[in-house]
Formats: C-alpha cells, sequence, structure tokens
C-alpha cells in the first residue's frame, strides 16, 4: 500500500508514525524545507521524504506550493493521502485531491487566548476528509455535535508518545529534588495564573520547591507581577530549543498541565516518554490521556488550592512517584508506541478505502509490536 503523510508543523508527530508505518507499507513523508535536520535524520531508510517550501501565511506565492505538492501527489498516485497537521492554503485545495483523505484533527476549536493559531478554513479538514482522526473522545464529541461531522467517519486515536526527544537524554542527568515543570506555549487556556496562585500553598508543605517555567507566548510581565515568590521560578520565556527539551524533563519531579480548556497535550505525550508523573486538570481529552492515580492525578480546573495539594502530595511522595514513572513508561512502550498507533492508523486508512471502492486494494492489516 502507497500512503502519502503530509504535514506542514507537527514533525515529533509525523516522523515517528512515518517510521512506524513504513515497516508495512510504501510511506512517502512530505516536510517544508523548514523542518530541522534531526528530524529528517530520524526518519528510516525506508521512508521517502519530499520537501516543499511554504511561504508566510499572507503570501499568494503558497498557490505555487500548493501546486507543487498536488502534482507530486498525483505523481506519486498513493492509496490513501493522511494530512497530519494543516495550512490555511492548503485546506482549500482539499477538494482537488480526488482520493481517500485521512486527516488528523488536533483541535475542533481555536484555543482561549491562542493568538497563533487561525480557523480559516479549518472546517475544510473534517468536510473533505473520507475519515477523521483525533486523540480524544472529547474532540470527536466536539466535531459531532458542534460541526456536525457523521458518527462513523470519526475515529479515536491516542497521541503517540514524543520519544523523539529521547535522543538527546543524558544518563549524566537526574532529577532535581521537588523541581515542578510547566512545558510549552503559554496562552491563557494554559492556566500558569493558578500554578503561580498554587506556589505559596506548596511553598508551605515543601519549602525548597523550584517551579520551571518553559516556553513563549503571552507577555509574560503580567505573569511576573502574580508571583508572590519570584526565586521560587525560573523562567524560561521562549522557544525552546529541541535539544534543550530532554534536559528539562529529565530534571522535572513532575509535570503540571493546569489547562482551563484542551483538546489533549503534546507535553502529556513527552511527560510519558520520559516517565513523568503529571499533576493535570480534568478538562476536554486530558481525563483521557491520564490514569488516575497510576501516571498523575487530576484536579478541578481554576482551582490553586486543589492544584497545590495534588502538587506537594507528590512531592511528599516518592515511592509514588516512582511507581507512576514506571507506569508512564509502560504505557508509552506499550498502548502509546508508535507501532500501537500505526496499526489503528492502518485500519482508518482501510475504511477510507472501502468509502472510494473505485480505488479499493487489499491492505494488510498492520500489527502492533508488544
Amino acid at each position: 500500500m502507497r500512503i502519502v503523510l503530509l504535514d506542514f508543523l507537527f514533525y515529533p508527530y509525523s516522523v515517528p508514525l512515518a517510521n512506524a508505518l513504513a515497516e508495512h507499507a510504501d510511506v512517502t513523508l512530505m516536510l517544508p524545507d523548514k523542518a530541522s535536520e534531526a528530524h529528517k535524520q530520524a526518519l528510516r531508510p525506508a521512508v521517502k521524504l519530499w520537501e516543499f517550501h511554504p511561504y508566510r501565511i499572507r503570501y499568494p506565492t503558497n498557490l505555487l506550493t500548493i501546486g507543487k505538492i498536488l502534482r507530486k501527489i498525483s505523481a506519486l498516485n498513493p492509496a490513501v493521502v493522511h494530512q497530519i497537521f494543516g495550512f490555511e492554503w492548503m485546506e482549500f485545495a482539499l477538494p482537488l485531491l480526488r482520493r481517500p483523505l485521512v486527516t488528523t484533527v488536533h483541535d475542533a476549536q481555536i484555543h482561549p487566548g491562542d493568538h497563533e493559531s487561525s480557523s480559516f478554513g479549518q472546517s475544510m479538514e473534517w468536510k473533505c476528509a473520507t475519515q477523521v482522526i483525533v486523540h480524544a473522545e472529547a474532540v470527536k464529541r466536539q466535531l459531532i455535535v458542534d460541526h456536525h461531522v457523521a458518527t462513523n467517519k470519526v475515529h479515536v486515536i491516542p497521541h503517540g508518545t514524543y520519544d523523539f526527544y529521547l535522543r538527546w537524554a543524558n544518563k549524566q542527568i537526574v532529577e532535581q529534588e521537588n523541581t515542578i515543570l510547566f512545558f510549552g506555549r503559554i496562552w491563557d487556556y494554559k492556566g500558569l495564573q493558578y500554578l503561580i496562585e498554587a506556589e505559596p500553598l506548596i511553598s508551605a508543605r515543601v519549602p525548597n520547591v523550584r517551579i520551571v517555567i518553559a516556553g513563549r507566548g503571552d507577555d509574560f510581565s503580567k505573569y511576573e507581577r502574580m508571583m508572590k515568590n519570584r526565586d521560587r521560578f525560573e523562567v524560561l520565556n521562549y522557544r525552546i530549543p529541541d535539544e534543550d527539551v530532554a534536559r528539562l524533563f529529565q530534571e522535572a519531579s513532575l509535570v503540571v498541565c493546569p489547562y482551563v480548556e484542551a483538546s489533549q497535550s503534546g507535553v502529556l505525550a513527552i511527560a510519558n516518554a520520559f516517565g513523568k508523573p503529571v499533576v493535570a486538570t480534568n478538562v476536554g481529552g486530558i481525563p483521557e490521556m491520564i490514569e488516575e492515580g497510576k501516571t498523575g492525578l487530576l484536579v478541578p480546573p481554576r482551582d490553586a488550592r486543589s492544584l497545590a495539594d495534588a502538587i506537594a502530595s507528590l512531592l511528599e511522595n516518592q515511592a509514588l512517584r516512582k511507581k507512576m514513572n514506571q507506569n508512564a513508561l509502560a504505557k508509552s512502550r506499550t498502548e502509546l508506541s508508535w507501532a500501537s498507533i500505526a496499526a489503528r492508523t492502518t485500519q482508518v486508512y482501510q475504511q477510507a478505502l472501502g468509502a472510494h471502492p473505485s480505488r479499493a486494494q487489499a491492505i494488510t492489516p498492520v500489527r502492533a509490536i508488544r
């Protein structure tokens, strides 16, 4: 079976998925030429890489790029095209593919405070797709109820573990005592203010706590003003280079995701890869990614006291953190492994082909490696 994977942004996702699918299929991965060499080098030899050059969103020269993508797909004549992460100009070209299309919809709506993402043309992803993949039942419900997507068209496949960052793990780096990590883009929906509000309550129980905030986004001055004990925080308010991600997660005692709204979380996918316990809020698809008491703890959103209690209880219980570490690692290597994700993804490809009888081909289902 010949598959084209098309990705404009989520390289830590598309690269390992392409590698896993290539064990059983002819895979071409289409990536922007700005993708890092580390991602390209992580591809297995069996995966064919084809690069394209996207321009800034306001440039009409993107039409030339989209034309090249469409012509390349036509020349490859794949059984299925799978768009991992879209691009506004590409969304309106999807009807021109005229072949089975699978799209992965990471978010059914723009998150509050997210000033970088755009919903322009987003609905084309699920309108043009033969089948749609989402990472949580919560997102599936949004598509069905809010956007009237057919129930039998949407498939829930968990977010695979972001083990790409393990390549920079260093055995010499050890966990730093009582270190909390808040990682990723800093927008309103991430709920950072509630972690800041929780700090005095955590410090009352864990006097030497250290909170690392790593990521870019909002004007950080408003968060600085909220901090009662600035010396408890280490702030890295910029885009974290890939090679530094491993160190931050290795040093963390636990990871905190105090979101007030969410679809799922790539941060949790990284935490699983490093076996880190997570304290997160019970919103969106987050409860589907955390096994309560086994890989982390769930608390109500916008509740600094509950957040503080959960964090402090984990910092005070090293044995429980160690057990959660083992559970998270086990889950990342089985249910959330890319072999498992690829197996479930090929089942969706089968259904996409079934909806296009004129292009139907025999597909051998992929079996997950356990």
